[in-house]
């Protein structure tokens, strides 16, 4: 036996996400209703039966027994339980099935996905937004459990669904933290951060499989993937529309995308040398008759960069005197003038540079600020993992840089670094 539990995200939230607080107390509230729902159903159920017990048999008419030592066939479960079960196409049961739950360990469950992701969610959409996302995406899955599946649902594991298809849009680079626990003859548990995209990937495919094979008859498959899918799609389609507003630090899965499609578009190179002003060689301009690596033509032989140039160098001149650019090692180098448009090399990793006509990069990162005690990772990586003050490791996306947020372990607000060069 084993389990794979998200614990937590390393997502910073600028914001209170009070509605999510308020649903979950919600739901524990409606469990609680539920419960003394069935304790009294079942005490007025059992009084009738040992009244019984002790009288003397009469005689009845077999055909037609007697009420009380036959109570009548519960129809469904009492209380609101049954009132709000979803069995059809009731408006009723469609918007009042995501708030039942059929157990503790079910109940238990979905609290611990709604405050894992539906804190980062309602910090980044807002309160009252996140109230209304939450109850369609839930709708949703009862609509995708009606038309694909039967039998009667309750639950709010629909919902709970579009929210994390939701943080998938909005945090697909963020990390979670999971615990992962194997029984076989001796305990085994570890805990290990991975990816966002590729955790709720692995989820999704597991609805899927159980979808397409139907097993498990006592999960809707069929709620859980079509919450999912209106979480997805509504907040694809608000990024589009620009109702989400993504900040310089931040990016979602649609701007990722974007991104690799403007990839695929690359500038020819003669414009880009045209662009930077430096003419072509004959072999640069037919690569394909000459598909060795040919060394630089004369003109454009590399000119070496004293060291005293390179990242560290002292800024004795001013910015005005200088043009200040980085290399793909994440080196940064800073040149006077006179080297515009000209190809140097980087003085760590020897690698050609076409130096432009006026800074393109804004130096190294500042000093580092209180409650951080260090940047782990390179420009190159793409993420910022730094220390709390706690001792938590936070991994964020470069894009981050320079924010404010608020350490998941122990609450206290901290600015995230800029990159280190």
């Amino acid at each position: 036996m084993f389990f794979l539990i998200p614990w937590r995200v390393d997502v910073p939230q600028e914001r209170w996400p009070v509605m999510n607080w308020l649903i979950l107390l919600a739901l524990v509230a409606v469990f609680a209703r539920q419960i003394a729902d069935v304790i009294e159903y079942a005490a007025q159920h059992e009084a009738p039966t040992k009244d019984a017990r002790p009288s003397a048999p009469r005689a009845t008419t077999p055909s037609k027994p007697s009420a009380e030592a036959h109570p009548p066939k519960m129809q469904e479960i009492p209380g609101i339980t049954g009132q709000l079960m979803l069995r059809g196409w009731s408006l009723q049961g469609l918007l009042g099935h995501m708030w039942l739950h059929g157990g503790l360990f079910h109940l238990l469950g979905n609290l611990l996905f709604l405050w894992i992701f539906g804190n980062a969610v309602c910090a980044k959409i807002g309160n009252v937004r996140y109230l209304l996302l939450y109850v369609l995406v839930g709708v949703a899955g009862g609509v995708a459990h009606l038309l694909f599946s039967r039998g009667a649902v309750l639950g709010a594991s629909g919902a709970i669904n579009g929210i994390v298809g939701m943080y998938l849009v909005l945090f697909y680079e963020n990390e979670i933290t999971c615990v992962f626990a194997f029984w076989f003859i001796l305990p085994y548990v570890r805990v290990f951060a991975v990816s966002s995209i590729w955790l709720i990937l692995l989820w999704l495919c597991w609805n899927v499989v159980g979808a397409l094979l139907q097993r498990g008859a006592h999960v809707a498959y069929f709620v859980h993937l079509g919450g999912f899918a209106a979480g997805f799609g509504i907040t694809l389609l608000m990024c589009k529309k620009g109702w989400i507003t993504m900040e310089k630090y931040e990016k979602s899965l649609l701007q990722m995308w974007e991104e690799r499609k403007r990839d695929k578009e690359k500038e020819p190179l003669d414009a880009a040398y045209a662009r930077l002003g430096l003419p072509m060689t004959d072999e640069e301009r037919q690569p394909e008759a000459s598909p060795q690596v040919q060394t630089p033509a004369p003109d454009h032989k590399p000119i070496p960069l004293p060291p005293l140039e390179s990242e560290h160098a002292p800024e004795h001149h001013g910015s005005n005197g200088f043009i200040r650019t980085a290399c793909a090692c994440g080196n940064v180098i800073r040149v006077t003038h006179q080297y515009a448009g000209r190809t140097v090399r980087c003085p760590r990793c020897r690698q050609r540079i076409v130096i432009p006509d006026q800074t393109d990069f804004f130096g190294p990162a500042p000093p580092l600020l209180d409650g951080v005690t260090g940047v782990l990772k390179r420009p190159q990586d793409h993420c910022i993992q730094f220390t709390c003050t706690c001792g938590r490791r936070l991994t964020v996306p470069a894009q981050h840089a320079g924010r404010t947020g608020k350490c998941p372990r122990c609450g206290v607000r901290l600015k995230i670094p800029r990159l280190s060069s």
